[in-house]
């Protein structure tokens, strides 16, 4: 049944009694008006939705909205999804109230296309049409109505009925429907129960698609539903999309406190907020707005009191557009780019409206701050690599978390990821899930250079340094500190070592001659002492040197893979690798449990030396000291290179005697 929708929804807007419900009635055969009240008293009070066959056999949406003043909150729901309008104006009473108001909702929630249908012409002669059009000419002046079509039609005798679908079918086959790609998302118009099937939810689908199976996170309370049945137009369909008049079997939101207001989306991806900052723009015949002003804040289908803070100033004149930040009493879902429309609190009625720039941004009252803020999210417009770099500038040198940037913006996290390039000016740091901005990253690299040269100045030999020496300050935190690190190791600049260690490769260029053959002596020595080593402290006085040379000759060997430190001792790397094949020959003989009185023989070495050796040993994760005994673990990754080593006859190679 899909591929029979054309997903584009149209609207009616207009004055009570003007003929809209009867308008729908005769393009659909359906009457829109469900309630048992609506017939009785032949007034719309809610919305009511139709589906209108075109010439091709497929159908598009309609909704029906009430004229009556005190319904105006409903109007405003049925009208936020909308593709298409219908500005319906009687004949016989011309522009009245509602027909002001309606136009402005429809102008404010940026419904850019549609037609005008003035009915009831059966009811009066030429001139009093001809006058009714004049006026209504003259009201879309400026509005997204201007240059619309006016059709004259009779819901009663079919006048103009045909010519009206006809404009009505070309016009909403004109319209790129809305996106099936992206999270789904949709606003929630109606809430009931059905015997055998349970919860059944229904709206307009503004982005993405939903099919059976599917999670759903409703909003704002972040309840988790999943969707057994999807339906559009009365029908059920294998999957619902953006611009289906959509309803959904969710089963599990028995009990959930649901109702119009709420939405349905894709989990984790939207968020709902008490603050919604905006750009406003208001009608020109407004009052004035002042700071900190009650209003009521419509988007979606939700409405939501609240109070209106502007960041630019005091107050906002008529026709002025301005940024403001909505505090609302409860929180409303909505994302970068919805429409939404304020109403003043007394009297009622629409003030202005705009655009959301986003939801829960800085915390605070420092209006500036926020300001600036805001100012720059609506200079990123909707370009996305923007809106994600003016988000991770937030976040300074710490960046941001990229689910919390996806979050923030609405975006799915791997479109995140992966617009976070450096061709961007972003860099994603991976295993941190962290972005920041490109510059950020290159001068915390910078600053890793910077600070290995200040730690190893009374070491120049040295190429390398403890992970967690590294100070980090307000300017170099911890996150960037670990993204910097990872980026220079991704590009080759740095190297981490199995201690925890990080090596500068840079720091690594040939040795003066003298200084090679000093560390040559220095690891002899080492390796001709086997396995009663020196410890660093007595290392200076058995090689003749001072002890800052021999600090930072013996760093050097550390880097080059020649010495290895077993607590306070100094081995030859060379030994250390016979010791590990020794200990591995020795468990391997004994059903896995090392015999420690063998071993020391072998080493021939002491306690002193080897219960510091051992527990090295065990850091490697070749045994495992239990219940006082050591046994080897087999499988380890250690223990397979060890093996693989003897039985290419590398363990004979690797021993110092």
């Amino acid at each position: 049944m899909s591929r029979g929708i054309h997903p584009v929804m149209v609207g009616t807007a207009g004055h009570i009694d003007h003929g809209k419900s009867s308008l729908v009635r005769r393009l659909t055969g359906i009457d829109p008006d469900r309630l048992k009240e609506e017939k009785e008293r032949g007034l719309t009070i809610d919305l009511g939705f139709a589906p209108l066959e075109l010439r091709d056999g497929r159908r598009i949406g309609m909704v029906d909205v009430p004229g009556h003043e005190r319904f105006v909150k409903n109007m405003v729901a049925g009208c936020t999804a909308l593709d298409l309008s219908i500005l319906v104006v009687a004949a016989d009473d011309s522009v009245m109230p509602q027909t002001v108001e309606h136009l402005e909702i429809l102008d404010l929630l940026g419904v850019q296309r549609g037609l005008i249908a003035l009915t009831k012409v059966d009811l009066v002669d030429d001139e009093l049409a001809e006058l009714a059009a004049e006026e209504v000419t003259e009201l879309v002046q400026g509005t997204v109505l201007e240059g619309a079509p006016i059709l004259r039609v009779s819901s009663t005798t079919g006048a103009g009925i045909d010519e009206l679908r006809a404009t009505l079918e070309e016009m909403a086959l004109a319209i790129t429907p809305r996106t099936r790609q992206g999270a789904f998302r949709m606003s929630l118009q109606r809430v009931f129960r059905l015997d055998g099937i349970g919860t059944v939810i229904t709206g307009i689908p503004v982005s993405g698609s939903v099919a059976p199976g599917d999670e759903l996170e409703i909003l704002p309370i972040g309840e988790t539903v999943r969707v057994r049945e999807t339906h559009a137009f009365g029908g059920r369909v294998e999957r619902a999309v953006a611009g289906h008049s959509t309803a959904l079997a969710v089963p599990d939101a028995k009990g959930l406190p649901l109702h119009r207001g709420h939405v349905a989306a894709a989990p984790g991806v939207f968020r709902a907020g008490e603050q919604i900052d905006v750009e406003l723009r208001l009608m020109p015949d407004a009052r004035p707005l002042q700071h900190r002003d009650p209003v009521r804040f419509h988007t979606g289908t939700a409405e939501a009191l609240g109070v209106l803070s502007l960041l630019e100033g005091d107050v906002a004149e008529p026709g002025s557009t301005v940024l403001a930040r909505v505090l609302l009493d409860e929180p409303v879902a909505c994302a970068h780019e919805d429409r939404f429309l304020l109403r003043s609190m007394n009297p009622v009625r629409a003030v202005g409206g705009g655009i959301v720039l986003q939801v829960g941004g800085a915390r605070g009252y420092r209006r500036r701050r926020v300001a600036e803020e805001v100012r720059s999210m609506l200079e990123a417009g909707n370009d996305p690599v923007a809106r994600i770099a003016t988000v991770v500038q937030r976040g300074g040198a710490r960046g941001m978390g990229l689910h919390e940037i996806a979050a923030e913006l609405s975006m799915d996290v791997d479109e995140v990821a992966a617009r976070s390039v450096p061709a961007n000016g972003l860099s994603l740091h991976d295993r941190g899930k962290r972005v920041f901005l490109r510059e950020v990253l290159e001068g915390g690299v910078r600053e890793l250079h910077e600070s290995v040269a200040r730690m190893l100045r009374d070491k120049p030999h040295a190429a390398s340094v403890s992970r967690g020496a590294f100070r980090t300050t307000h300017e170099f935190p911890p996150e960037l500190k670990d993204a910097a690190i990872d980026a220079a190791q991704h590009s080759g600049a740095v190297r981490s070592l199995p201690d925890g260690r990080v090596l500068f490769v840079d720091r690594l260029r040939p040795l003066a001659a003298d200084d090679q053959r000093q560390l040559d002596v220095l690891v002899e020595a080492c390796r001709s002492a086997g396995f009663r080593v020196p410890s660093r402290d007595e290392l200076p006085e058995l090689v003749s040197l001072a002890r800052d040379r021999c600090e930072s000759l013996l760093a050097r060997g550390l880097d080059e893979g020649r010495l290895q430190l077993v607590g306070d001792h100094v081995y030859a790397a060379a030994s250390v690798r016979s010791a590990l094949h020794a200990v591995r020959r020795n468990a391997t003989a004994r059903d896995g449990v090392l015999e420690i009185p063998a071993l020391r023989d072998e080493l021939d070495t002491s306690r002193k030396w080897l219960i510091p050796l051992l527990e090295y040993i065990d850091a490697t994760g070749l045994t495992r000291l239990r219940a006082g005994e050591r046994r080897l673990l087999a499988s380890s990754d250690i223990a397979r290179e060890l093996a693989a080593e003897a039985a290419a006859g590398g363990a004979e190679k690797l021993d110092p005697s």
